[in-house]
This record gives C-alpha cells, structure tokens and sequence, in this order.
C-alpha cells in the first residue's frame, strides 16, 4: 500500500504527464477493446451454435464457374448415403412469402428446409416442434416454423401461435413451433423467417439432377477434418459423374468451413483494421514509455539518494512498476469509456442490414481483455524506463547531473529515439493500408458500368401467390400493366422491367450455360456461360445502355413469334470477331424448365457491354438478352423507373399504383440505385472509413512522440544551446540542430515502414481491386503526409530552442 500511496501522491504532483500518459493509453486500449469485440461477434462467433467449427458449407462448383455454391437435391440424397465423414446433412433454398392478414400483404423470407436443418444447431425451441421426414413428403401437410424475430414482430410473442393456421402466399399454412435463428445460408434477406419443408419448394414438380440450386450444410464428425471431408465427397462425386454423365459432367465438389464462407465478404478488412489498431496499441506503449523516459531525468538524483540509503534495485524497480500500473489502470478504464463510443460509432457508420454489426457489445471477454492489455501495458511501457532509471550511481547523488548525459544518458536516448523511429514505422504502416484501401474503394466504386445508375429506382414486382405462379399469362398481364402504368407517373422519364436487377445479387451474376449455333461445341460441363436476363421492351433506353448494332425488342417479340437475343460487345467480340453477329443463333444450355428451355435465339442486336455487381465478385464475362414475353416460366420481374428529379420521391408513388392494379401485390423493396449501390459497397466504405481514422489517430501520437522526444532533447542541451547563442551562434543553427535530429528519425522510421509495407501488403493484395499492393501513388502520398506532420512536430521544439534566454540558462 505504501507504493501505492506513493504513486498517487506522485502522480498527483505532475498532472500533464499523468493526463496525457492516461490519454494515450486510454485511446489504444480502447480502440483494441473496440476492434477486440468487433472481431468476436462478426468474425470469430458469427455462428452462435454449439460445436459452430464443425459445420461445413458442401456445393458444387463448375469449370467455368466457380462460385456456383448450390448443390443437386438428388445429388444430396446420394452424398447422405454414402459419405462416412458427415453426422448430419441439410439442403435449403430461400425465397419470398406474402404474409397476409393486414391491410397490405407483407414479404417475409421464406426458407425451404429438409427436417435434419434444425439437427444442426442443436438450440432448443421456443414453442413447438420441428417438422419430420413424414412432413417433408411430396403431398406432405402445409406447416410452417417460425423463427424467435418472426413470432415477436409478426406475431407480437403470442404464446398460443402453436396450431394457428396463417396465410403465405395465398395458402394456408398451420404453425406447429418457434425456433432460435438457424444455419440457413449467407445472403438470407430477413431475420424475420418462416421454415417450412423443402417439398413445399418443389410443388409439383419433380427434382431434377441436373438443378443444382440448393444449399448444402453439414455437421462434420467429431475429430474429422476438411480435407478428409474433402476426400470422402470427393470420391462420391467421381462416382456420380460415372453414373449420371449428362448431369454431372464438369461438377466438381467442394467443402469449406461455414463460417468463413459466411464473414469471406468482409473478414480480412476486419483483420486488417484489427491490425491498424494494433500498430495504434503499440504506438501508445512507446509514447507512455519516452514520457516515462523523459519523467526519470527528473527523478534520477531521486532514484540515486534512495539507493544511497539502502534501496536496492529490485525495490526501486517494483516501484516504477506499481506506477506504470497504477496509469495502465487508470488507462484501461478510460479505455473502456472510449471502446463503448468506438462500438457505438461503428454501429453507427454500419448498414443496418449488417446484422453481426448491431450486435457488437462489450461483454465479458471484453473485460477480460481489457484486463490482460492493460497488465500488457505496464510491462512494456514501464519496463525499460525502470530498468534504466534503477540503475543508479550512488557517487553521483548529489551531484547537479541537468545536461551531463554520460554513457547511460546516451543509451536512454538512444532508446528513446528508437522508440519514436518504431512509432513513425507503424503510423507509416498504417497510412499506406489505408491508403490502399482507399484507392481501392474508389477505383471500384467509381468504375464505368456501362449504364447511368442517377435516377434510376427499382421495384422487386414477384408475386407468390397462386394466382399468378399458377398462371404465367396473368403475371405477363400483371407486369405489363404495371409497366405502362409506371411510364405514366409525374417525374418518370422512362420505365422498363428486369428479371435480374443490376447489382441485386450479392456475390456473382446468375449464369445460364450456352453455345453458339455453327461452332464446335465443348466437352459436356465445360460450357461457357452467360449472364442471361429477361427484359422488356425498351430497358436499353431505360437504362441508358447504347446500342451498338442491330435493333431493341419491340411488342411484336412475343411467346409466339422467333424467339431473338441481343448480347453485350466482349460476347460479339469473343464469338464473332470478324463477322456481323446480327442473324447468328445461340442456344442456352440450362436445362430447367424455369429458365430458357434449351430455345435456339437469333441475335438481332448488339449493346454496350456493362457490369451488373461489384468488381471483387466473379461475373460472367459475357452478357445476352431476352424478351421476357419469350422466357418460360418467369417468376419474377423488376420495375425500373428514370426519374427526372428526386428518385426516392418516387417510392410512395409506386406502391400505390401497384395496389391500384392488385392490393395483394406487396412491392418490396423499392430503392434507388444510389442506395443499392452504397449497399453493395459497405463493407469496403466500412473498412475505409476506419481504417482512416485510426491511421490518423497515428500519425497524431507519432507526431506527439516526435515533438516529446524532440522537447526532452531540448531540454538536455539547454545548457549548451545557451553557450551557442551567447557565442553569437545564428538562429538558423538553432533550428537546424534541433530540426536535423527529428528528420533523421523520421527518415529511418519511413524506410522501415516502406519496407515493411512492401512486404506485408503483398498479404491483402486479393482484396484490393484497380491497384497494386505497392502502388507508389499511395507510398508517396503516405510519405508526405508523415514527412510533412513530422516537419511540423520538429519546428515546434526547434523554434522553442532558437528563443532561448543564454543569460538565463548560463545563471541556472
């Protein structure tokens, strides 16, 4: 207690070292708290189940496109037989309800399960029970499961739901339980979920094998690894091959763990900024520990007299210690205030459909970390400045020591000074990171698309009810009124319909495999693909997309007459180099009967090719376009509206004229193209935005750490800068002393931190898009900006040099 006592008293005598060190210390604690519980919720327990590291995400990937990720229902009733590495198996698939029961139908999100998805988990439910095999059946009853969001905002926790028939889609569906979210896929829309059996997908239609278009989960044995998951389906696949070669000719299969494939979109830019603050963590410890350097010349004569009567440096060092503890504590509980904010502004600056954000709080491994890093920090920051102040001259205690450095006062500087060349190194670190991705961002964001996205908004019109699913020349009709309705709106400049919205999906573009008509066909399963869309007349001129050859669909391309296709420029140019592509045939390859059906279109124009996702998410590198009064079995449409002015002002506007037409239509969701767009690239907006922030709270403490060092340099040579200038030395000599020193620590901090740089960005350099990992433009830029803020932190202690008194010094 009597160290403690001590400390405070000390402490308390110096309250600018004592602010300031628990400033610094509170700033990096904090952040690294922050970035600490961050990590945790969205990256590390993204799958809140029991035995999470055990489930695998099982699709099956082609040649020629390898981010398919589904998976053939049949093709999963053999793999369950036959796999010796798996507990459990689980295919779903996701698509929209229409819930009615209020006075406009909502759209909730529908999940198609087999009974084993809830085996999963393993998480108890709510109310009720799941659905069996039984129920799974061909003809099988109509029940739903509801998911714990759904029955509260739906519902609003009515414990009697259990037995209660509601209406989804037009049918009537009798609720038998309430579950805990489930492992249901990556890009589900809606925590607001209703299970129901995969059959109830299906209809009445049968299962092909060639539809790959389910997701596969499993539950992977104890003690079994990936790779000899990997192995194990691996064999089945080739058997399946064998057997079903039409099928399954150029499939491959592939298994990964669940929960990186469900953080893949943003992990690595959360490591990286748990990187940043870790450069940030470690500049605070160096800048506590020069303070901490610079405090002991004060205390030197001190730690001396006490070792002249008897102290010895054990003692005197556990005393340092108790008092960098003493601030690492202080520290860490300004640090928790600061992680809360930082927490805060995170959720804050995070799309609210990030649901894994929202959900980041302080919790007990936060505390728990909080308390190892502080204890972290008192050893680090506090160490070396006790072991070279403990170490004491007895001879020397009651001598006037002020501007004697001597051999240990050269290694203290040298050691400070080490500290500050570490502290430029890391901030020099973090500027490049940001800066690259930054550059990043921009160059994919503002990436030509090859259509005009201003004032553009679009509406998702899919109904799911069987009025229409039923009868395709009702929805035709349904569609079409809208559309001429729309093209009527005040503000709307023109107005067109989509089967697939530009930049709606969120990881790659729907793909239809296909052949041109005259040349050599390919292997089976080798085929290229295309991004295939349904549209109506007049979506070029909607969408600003010139048209380069040949015509526009027009209202004679009907169901009845020759079915016509328009592709995009690289697909001409791939195909017909050296030919009019107009009049030449394509044939699609799909096989469903929801898609083309295996229909020979002739090619009567040619657009400007343009991108439908993000840059970072793998495309077709071919483009081809329907009429969609020619594509059987479309189920869905959206309405794309050009506006003149405001588009959001638009919004209300469509909900009504589509309630005009049919008030059991829901039209969700409608947005601008601005907006989806921002959404699309959240994460990297995310990562940008903090990856800034922390860069500059570096490149502060760096600059803080410079001018302190600088200031204590300084003040060692007061003395001797005095004897300059009483000597007639010039201002300017002053100020290059001082000056010259900083920059040398500058120089060598920026060299290492190039180096560095170079050498660990090589590490990030997939995430990056339209710039290299050693882009000089970001080098340089970084370099300047902490070359020009170092210059400004030395020409403070500078100026403060050349205004020195020599009169007063000398008398001192």
């Amino acid at each position: 207690m009597s160290h403690l006592r001590h400390t405070i008293r000390l402490l308390l005598k110096s309250p600018g070292f004592t602010v300031t060190a628990v400033l610094i210390l509170g700033f990096g604690i904090g952040t690294n708290t922050a970035m600490f519980s961050l990590i945790q919720t969205v990256v590390v327990n993204v799958l809140p189940f029991p035995n999470a590291d055990r489930l695998v995400h099982i699709s099956q990937p082609k040649e020629n496109d390898r981010y398919l990720s589904s998976i053939s229902y049949l093709d999963y009733l053999d793999v369950t037989v036959a796999n010796h590495t798996f507990d459990t198996l689980a295919i779903s698939d996701w698509d929209f309800f229409d819930l009615s029961g209020s006075a406009i139908p909502e759209r909730v999100t529908a999940i198609y399960a087999t009974p084993t998805l809830f085996r999963l988990t393993g998480l108890p439910f709510i109310l009720g029970r799941p659905f069996t095999e039984d129920e799974d059946k061909p003809g099988g009853p109509r029940v739903v499961v509801l998911s714990q969001s759904a029955w509260k905002n739906r519902f609003n926790a009515d414990p009697g739901i259990i037995g209660k028939n509601i209406l989804l889609s037009g049918q009537s569906f009798q609720v038998i339980g309430v579950c805990p979210r489930q492992v249901e896929g990556v890009s589900t829309p809606s925590t607001d979920t209703f299970y129901v059996p995969l059959h109830v997908g299906f209809g009445t239609s049968q299962p092909q094998r060639g539809d790959h278009d389910q997701l596969c989960i499993g539950r992977l044995k104890p003690g079994v690894t990936l790779a000899q998951a990997q192995a194990d389906l691996e064999v089945i696949q080739n058997n399946l091959a064998e057997c079903y070669p039409d099928a399954e000719k150029g499939y491959g299969i592939r298994v990964e763990s669940f929960s990186e494939v469900t953080v893949s979109d943003y992990a690595i830019t959360i490591w990286l900024l748990g990187a940043a603050v870790g450069c940030l963590l470690l500049i605070s410890i160096s800048n506590v520990a020069n303070l901490l350097f610079a405090r002991a010349l004060d205390r030197r004569k001190e730690m001396n007299i006490r070792s002249t009567l008897g102290a010895s440096r054990i003692r005197l060092i556990l005393q340092l210690l108790v008092e960098t503890t003493f601030l690492a504590a202080i520290g860490g509980l300004a640090g928790l205030g600061i992680a809360w904010i930082a927490i805060e502004l995170i959720k804050k600056v995070s799309p609210e459909d990030f649901r894994r954000f929202q959900d980041v709080q302080l919790d007990t491994n936060a505390f728990i970390f909080i308390l190892g890093v502080t204890v972290l920090v008192a050893i680090l920051a506090g160490l070396f400045p006790a072991l070279s102040v403990s170490h004491s001259d007895p001879g020397s205690a009651l001598k006037d020591e002020s501007g004697r450095a001597g051999t240990a006062g050269r290694q203290r500087q040298r050691a400070q000074s080490l500290l500050v060349a570490s502290q430029v190194a890391l901030a020099c670190l973090s500027l490049i990171g940001a800066g690259l991705l930054m550059r990043s961002f921009f160059a994919a964001f503002y990436l030509p698309l090859g259509f005009n996205a201003e004032h553009l908004v679009s509406a998702n019109i899919s109904p799911t009810t069987p009025k229409y699913t039923n009868d395709p020349v009702q929805l035709l009709a349904l569609w079409d009124q809208v559309l001429q309705k729309a093209r009527t709106l005040p503000g709307v400049i023109d107005a067109a319909m989509n089967s697939e919205q530009p930049y709606e999906w969120t990881f790659g573009d729907p793909t239809v495999p296909f052949r041109v008509m005259g040349q050599p066909e390919v292997e089976p399963g080798k085929e290229p693909v295309m991004c295939g869309q349904a549209i109506s007349p007049g979506y070029f001129r909607s969408m600003q997309i010139p048209l380069l050859q040949g015509r526009d669909f027009d209202v004679d391309d009907g169901a009845s007459s020759q079915p016509v296709a328009i592709v995009d420029a690289g697909f001409a140019r791939k195909y017909f180099p050296n030919e009019n592509p107009i009049g030449k045939q394509i044939i699609d390859l799909w096989g469903g009967s929801r898609q083309m059906g295996h229909k020979i279109w002739t090619i009567v124009g040619v657009v400007q090719s343009s991108r439908h996702n993000r840059p970072q998410n793998p495309s077709p590198p071919y483009q081809a376009y329907f009429p969609d009064h020619q594509v059987q079995g479309l189920f869905r449409e959206f309405l794309l509206l050009r506006t003149a002015g405001d588009s959001s002002a638009l919004i209300p506007q469509v909900r009504k004229l589509v309630a005009s037409i049919d008030p059991e239509v829901p039209v969700t969701p409608i947005v601008t193209f601005d907006d989806l767009m921002a959404k699309k690239f959240a994460p990297q907006r995310l990562g940008v935005l903090l990856g800034t922030l922390f860069s500059v709270v570096a490149l502060l403490l760096s600059a803080v750490g410079l001018y302190g060092l600088l200031t204590y340099y300084v003040n060692q040579r007061r003395r001797e800068i005095g004897v300059r200038i009483a000597l007639g030395a010039p201002a300017a000599n002053i100020l290059n002393l001082v000056v010259r020193r900083g920059i040398k620590l500058v120089t060598a901090g920026l060299l290492v931190g190039v180096v560095l740089a170079l050498v660990l960005t090589r590490l990030v350099g997939n995430i990056l898009y339209g710039v290299a990992e050693y882009d000089p433009i970001t080098l340089a830029a970084a370099a300047t900006i902490l070359g020009l803020v170092a210059i400004f932190a030395c020409i403070l202690p500078a100026l403060r040099a050349a205004k020195t008194n020599p009169t007063t010094v000398l008398r001192e």
